[in-house]
C-alpha cells in the first residue's frame, strides 16, 4: 500500500491509496492459457519441421530423377566409362536393403538397370526421411511382402521416356509401370513420387 501524507488547512491528513495487481487465482490462469498456447505452438511447429523434412527430400529426389533424363538426352560425357563416354544413359537405383539411400548410376552396358560398378554417388536422405516402400503396378516391397526386391529407374536418348526395372532378388522382372516411390518422414509424414513410363514424374 501507498500512504500520501498531506495537509489542508493546517490539519494533516493521511490517504491509504490500494495498489493494483494479480491475484493468484488470476496469474494462475494466465500461466495455464499461456502453457496452452506454446503447447499448441511447439505441436504444430513439430508437424510442420516433418512435413519440410520430407517434402525436402522428395523434391531432391524428383531433381536426381530429371538430372538423370537431361544427361542422358544431353550427350553428358561419363568420365568413369571405359567405352564411349558419350554414349551412356542416367538413372536411378534403390533396393530393399537401404531404406535410407538411393544410388544415381551411369548405364554404361545399356541394360536398363543399375550394376555394381555403374554408380556415381550415393543419396542418403536427411531429416529421418526413409523409403517406406516402392510399388510397381501391382505389387511393392518394404511394406507388403511382395516379391519385388530392387527399381532402376533410367533414361537412354533419344527417347525421353522412362526405363522403369523392377526386378525380385534374382535380377528378373516381376512387376511393370508405373513406379510409385513412397517417402516417410520420421513423424509419419508421406510423400509419393510418382514416375510414368512415359518419362513424367509427379509428386503426392
Amino acid at each position: 500500500m501507498n500512504f500520501l501524507i498531506f495537509f489542508k488547512n493546517k490539519k494533516l491528513f493521511c490517504k491509504v491509496k490500494k495498489s493494483s495487481g494479480f491475484t493468484l487465482i488470476e496469474l494462475m490462469v494466465v500461466m495455464a492459457i499461456a502453457t496452452i498456447i506454446m503447447t499448441s505452438f511447439v505441436i504444430q511447429q513439430s508437424k510442420w519441421s516433418d512435413q519440410l523434412a520430407v517434402n525436402t527430400q522428395a523434391y531432391e529426389m524428383v531433381l536426381m530423377i530429371r538430372q538423370a533424363q537431361i544427361y542422358s538426352l544431353g550427350v553428358r560425357e561419363d568420365t568413369g566409362s571405359t567405352g564411349d563416354k558419350f554414349d551412356v544413359g542416367y538413372g536411378i537405383y534403390m533396393n530393399q536393403s537401404n531404406a535410407n539411400q538411393y544410388i544415381y548410376f551411369a548405364d554404361r552396358d545399356s541394360d536398363q538397370k543399375y550394376d555394381f560398378g555403374e554408380a556415381i554417388e550415393t543419396k542418403t536422405f536427411s531429416g529421418g526421411v526413409t523409403i517406406k516402400d516402392v510399388c510397381g503396378s501391382s505389387s511393392c516391397f518394404f511394406v507388403g511382402g511382395g516379391p519385388l526386391w530392387q527399381a532402376s529407374i533410367s533414361f537412354f536418348r533419344p527417347e525421353t521416356k522412362a526405363n522403369i526395372k523392377l526386378l525380385n532378388n534374382g535380377g528378373n522382372p516381376v512387376d511393370t509401370p508405373p513406379v510409385t516411390i513412397k517417402l516417410q518422414s520420421s513423424g509419419g509424414r508421406e510423400v509419393n513420387i510418382i514416375v510414368e513410363a512415359n518419362g513424367q514424374v509427379s509428386i503426392q
